[in-house]
């Protein structure tokens, strides 16, 4: 049996029973691996871009499409626990958004809408992070850096298609630069100049 963070874990290495219970919880969110919303696209072209969501895990989604030259690019981590129906609500009111600023493509042969934009793919990813954020922040794996005010979603980017680096694994993490320390959110803070509990 493979050991994980819950196997090491112990509440009685705290001092304090609510900071163990924000430990518990911070772990929980880090090492969860299902629940995405993501920005596909198709490599030929750089003014589409696809929305999708799953309540599982984002490998499936990378490989799920018959276009060979499909990929993903951006995809924002949905907190462990949320219901699939709140997932569903969260993507209608994504989809009502992009429909506002871009068109939607119809499928070819059916004429229906697909989950397809006509819109650059990072303009697309900057515009749905920032409206996550500011309307969905309870449901997303999210904090705020006061020293820099902005919301930071935890995150997936391609990096092999950003910036032609290795293939990196599905995970979350923090893509602000520079990233904000968790410690600051410990009682007494990060240690660092940064003001974090003033």
């Amino acid at each position: 049996m493979d050991r994980n963070w819950k196997d090491d874990f112990n509440f009685d290495d705290y001092d304090d029973y609510k900071v163990a219970s924000c430990e518990w919880e911070r772990l929980r969110q880090k090492n969860s691996i299902n629940g995405w919303i993501y920005v596909g696209l198709d490599t030929r072209y750089d003014n589409m871009a696809k929305i999708g969501f799953t309540t599982g895990q984002l490998g499936t989604r990378a490989s799920g499409s018959q276009n060979p030259f499909y990929a993903l690019l951006y995809a924002f981590k949905i907190k462990e626990g949320v219901t699939p129906v709140k997932v569903g609500e969260i993507e209608s009111a994504v989809i009502a958004l992009l429909c506002q600023y871009y068109e939607r493509i119809r499928h070819k042969n059916s004429g229906r809408l697909s989950e397809w934009f006509y819109v650059n793919p990072c303009e697309m990813s900057r515009l749905v992070h920032d409206f996550l954020y500011e309307k969905y922040s309870g449901e997303m794996y999210c904090c705020h850096c006061f020293d820099r005010d902005i919301g930071v979603i935890f995150s997936w980017e391609n990096k092999k298609l950003l910036s032609g680096a290795p293939r990196n694994p599905y995970q979350a993490n923090d893509l602000s630069s520079p990233p904000v320390d968790f410690a600051c959110y410990m009682p007494g803070g990060c240690g660092a100049d940064c003001n974090c509990w003033d």
